[in-house]
């Protein structure tokens, strides 16, 4: 099954617990009844999106209803946004910019996909590999060190997955190429890449990652393992051909990792449609903004968060402003 159609699979279950709510068209002295999308419980998304949630109950209108069941995902949201299955959803500024243009991910442009806020946080591609045969570099390592690369993925039709897939593919080392050499790759969960790595079962794992993500916490604790960033030209590919920004991972973020890594980077976004009607937009964007110290609290990932600076640059987006969000930054003086 290729990953469009596992996307297709997500939505069609959310379906049964997600349904179009048509109030999200109320003028803002009027009750909503909002449902959010992020990803499943146990994520940094689910908190940001419970966290949106306990905010816009205490500051939307009276009798106001704002649901964040643990449904969606990187890939899915954007499609259960444009569908009209949520009314708000968390997305990644690489993956809205796919879905604006109708590539990678898409078969077609994602229309009425609009941006609220943007630059809620800094997310990675990280780059684990077994430390015993490491080289300096992702592109060294795979095609000159290690001869039967055994390469680790969370399962297809995931973000990181797919993440993982595109940066090997620069590289010239996807599926194909890498079982040729003898080596294999493997589609698997969280818990089965954790004991590979002490167990020496894999060379290298590839996942979308946050500073003090758990999962990679927990691999550099028990494992020996290096940190690898991809050559410059590798980098600017994934820039030039795929829209990833550049980020820098700061030394010492994990156990082993013991410079500062350059690698591609994302950022989480919050998005709704533009059927939603700009006051209840604009409303939206207004308590996340005037209340930042509540939201940031919500989880450590967001503790760099700041409106002024981040939530509206086109860089953080991938998207369109919304015209309600529009009016809000504008008014700030921070929008021109």
């Amino acid at each position: 099954m290729n990953i469009k159609r596992l996307i297709q699979a997500v939505i069609i279950g959310s379906s049964v617990a997600v349904t179009a709510v048509s109030s999200a068209q109320a003028q803002a002295d009027e009750p909503v009844n909002l449902r959010v999308t992020s990803f499943r419980q146990g994520s940094s998304w689910y908190v940001y999106g419970v966290t949106l949630g306990e905010l816009l109950r205490r500051h939307l209108p009276k009798g106001s209803t704002i649901d964040t069941p643990p449904l969606g995902g990187g890939t899915a949201n954007p499609l259960l946004i444009e569908r009209g299955r949520a009314d708000i959803g968390l997305s990644f500024s690489v993956v809205n910019r796919w879905a604006r243009e109708g590539t990678e991910l898409f078969d077609a442009p994602q229309d009425k996909l609009r941006a609220l806020i943007g630059g809620l946080d800094q997310y990675y591609l990280g780059i684990v590999a077994n430390k015993s045969n490491a080289g300096p570099t992702l592109d060294s390592y795979v095609n000159d060190t290690v001869s039967e690369p055994r390469v680790m993925l969370l399962r297809k039709g995931s973000f990181g997955s797919f993440a993982g897939e595109q940066i090997l593919g620069e590289i010239g080392a996807d599926e194909n190429a890498v079982e040729d050499r003898g080596g294999r790759y493997t589609f698997t969960d969280f818990s089965t890449v954790k004991s590979a790595f002490p167990a020496g079962r894999t060379d290298l794992f590839i996942q979308v990652i946050t500073r003090g993500h758990p999962a990679i916490t927990e691999i550099a604790e028990t494992s020996d393992v290096s940190f690898l960033e991809p050559k410059a030209s590798t980098l600017d590919a994934m820039k030039s051909k795929h829209g990833w920004e550049q980020a820098t991972l700061d030394a010492g973020a994990f156990r082993g990792q013991d410079k500062p890594l350059t690698l591609p980077g994302t950022t989480s976004t919050i998005i709704v449609s533009a059927d939603m009607s700009d006051e209840l937009a604009y409303q939206i964007v207004k308590t996340v903004c005037e209340n930042q110290d509540a939201f940031r609290a919500g989880h450590k990932a967001l503790q760099n968060f700041d409106c002024a600076t981040k939530a509206w640059k086109s860089e953080n987006l991938g998207l369109p402003l919304h015209e309600g969000a529009k009016r809000y930054y504008r008014e700030q003086g921070w929008l021109k």
